[in-house]
């Protein structure tokens, strides 16, 4: 993604250590990184700790000059997304009447970037009326239910860094045109079950439907996956559905009714008959034969219906490639077809090359890490819709 400028505002709660986590991946995401820190922030943690996370000059009351842009009007300008997390109570109501008594809330007060808050308080401040009527104006990250530092268990802990950092992204790439819009993709490869403990399935990882999802998280859709394999890390607004056998992912996809479906899902061509409990080898014998027959095909089963529909093909052969995946996406109706040699990139690896094809369109050739592809993914899929449409 496009290197941005991220401004963390610390003020005086326990969680501030989860800020130095939160720092970490938005460097390693390959961002820009400041922190402006209230006194009372200091009293948990130094300013030492973020300025050796971030390389950057951390701005405090102490050091705040004005012969550069060390203070908070320069830092106010330089950010292209503030988050301030951890967000106290006070913070949350002082944001809200305009009061900028410390450094965070002036940089709020003079920034034009887009700012979210992450609360973090006891359960009582977060109840208190003043405080819910500051949560339900200012750009929120819901906070969690736990055993708060006080003792008490319930509402008030800061959301979990992994969760705040999303959150922080998609504001940043979300895209109007996909607010509202359910996409469904689908992920990894099924399993057909032979007995109760052995299937029939194929290499598929999943990396590349997952790496859509989050793309499509990023530019604002309501995104379900459904997926034969765990998925670790992803943000909790993306929904996981997990399944097994092809006619799993029908039934789930159906289900969903979606705006765009993207089938990722390796779905396994042929499948065995099913035998309940375990097939024993004393009485399977030395040789075990599987009388296979055509599995069901999903996007066939889906011809009928009216969403945007773009499928995969893997291949290997690279002369006949284009030419199989054309016939493939006109014998099951498809507006697109990612197509991809395993020759090149083997399933689980972490890049791939897409050859997009369309039935009256130029193709268009993505390359790079799965995720790259899944965040230019949803700006190439808007203009399916434009012209499928219309708009």
């Amino acid at each position: 993604m496009e290197e941005k400028n991220i401004l963390i505002g610390v003020t005086g709660s326990i969680a501030v250590y989860k800020s130095c986590q939160l720092v970490r991946l938005f460097k390693k995401e390959g961002h820009r990184v400041r922190v402006v820190m209230s006194e009372d922030a200091k009293k948990f943690i130094t300013p030492l700790t973020f300025e050796t996370l971030t390389g950057e000059p951390v701005l405090h009351r102490a050091n705040e000059q004005w012969d550069g842009e060390v203070n908070h009007i320069g830092y106010a300008r330089w950010a292209d997304l503030y988050i301030i997390a951890p967000a106290t109570a006070n913070t949350l109501n002082k944001g809200v009447a305009g009061i900028g008594d410390n450094l965070p809330l002036q940089v709020y007060l003079a920034t034009t970037a887009p700012t979210l808050f992450a609360p973090s308080a006891n359960t009582q401040m977060i109840y208190h009326p003043t405080t819910q009527r500051s949560l339900g104006i200012l750009p929120i990250i819901p906070s969690g239910i736990g055993e708060l530092a006080c003792g008490e268990v319930g509402e008030g802990k800061m959301a979990e860094p992994e969760e705040i950092f999303w959150w922080g992204l998609r504001t940043l790439h979300r895209d109007k045109f996909w607010k509202g819009k359910k996409v469904v993709i689908t992920a990894g490869g099924s399993k057909e079950p032979i007995d109760d403990v052995r299937c029939i399935t194929n290499y598929s990882s999943g990396k590349m439907g997952e790496g859509i999802a989050l793309g499509f998280y990023l530019a604002g859709a309501k995104v379900v996956l459904i997926s034969s394999v765990t998925h670790y890390n992803l943000p909790t607004d993306i929904k996981v559905i997990k399944v097994e056998r092809g006619e799993d992912y029908l039934r789930e996809i159906v289900r969903h009714q979606p705006d765009c479906l993207i089938m990722a899902a390796a779905i396994a061509d042929y499948r065995p008959p099913y035998t309940p409990g375990k097939l024993k080898k004393e009485k399977v014998g030395k040789k075990f034969k599987l009388q296979l027959e055509q599995n069901i095909d999903v996007l066939e089963n889906l011809k009928g219906f009216n969403f945007i529909k773009i499928g995969f093909k893997a291949e290997v052969d690279q002369q006949e490639g284009e030419k199989r995946a054309f016939k493939t996406m006109e014998r099951k109706g498809l507006d697109a077809i990612c197509l991809n040699y395993i020759s090149e990139h083997p399933f689980g690896s972490d890049y791939n090359r897409l050859t997009i094809l369309f039935p009256n369109l130029p193709k268009v050739e993505l390359s790079g890490s799965k995720k790259k592809i899944g965040t230019l993914l949803p700006n190439l899929v808007k203009g399916i819709f434009f012209q499928k449409h219309n708009c």
